[in-house]
């Protein structure tokens, strides 16, 4: 949310904002009762109100479930990727989104612009071999350089960044 928007709510509407976020699914009898320590006396139909409200502006877009890493595993792996320029670079990068989009363990695949042309990011699963390194090998003849980065990604709803990312 941008500063603008933030400084121009009230001190209810931001504390219940900080409130919500912490946890969407707080009663409204909470939240008022949270607010009166804070020395705001809202009721709690006035705290349902003033939340419909902020919905309807777009101010809160929505609520989500914060997911435990139900897999266990929380090792992930970025491949940055050079390609080699060709004309044919759209379709390069095609078959590459392709084949990548088709594992079990991808999380996303992105373009970029600058030194690396594409970005892409799996979960390692400790008992398979290394599908890092079999993309590398798969497209071998296309990169002219790439990196294999380890990541540690924890307390990240990985299923949420996913979806908004790809």
């Amino acid at each position: 949310m941008s500063d603008d928007v933030w400084s121009d709510l009230d001190k209810v509407d931001q504390k219940i904002i900080e409130i919500l976020n912490n946890n969407a699914r707080t009663p409204s009898k909470e939240i008022a009762s949270e607010l009166k320590k804070s020395g705001h006396d809202v009721s709690d139909r006035t705290i349902r109100k003033r939340i419909e409200r902020l919905e309807k502006s777009g101010i809160i877009k929505g609520y989500k479930a914060v997911l435990t890493d139900v897999s266990g595993i929380n090792e992930y792996q970025t491949i940055l990727m050079k390609l080699k320029p060709s004309k044919s670079l759209d379709s390069i990068k095609d078959s590459i989104k392709e084949f990548i989009t088709k594992l079990d363990n991808y999380l996303l695949i992105a373009n970029m612009d600058g030194e690396w042309n594409m970005l892409v990011m799996i979960q390692v699963d400790s008992g398979k071999s290394n599908t890092a390194q079999k993309i590398v090998e798969k497209f071998s003849d296309e990169l002219i350089d790439y990196r294999i980065n380890v990541v540690d990604i924890k307390d990240v709803n990985i299923l949420n960044m996913s979806l908004l990312l790809l």
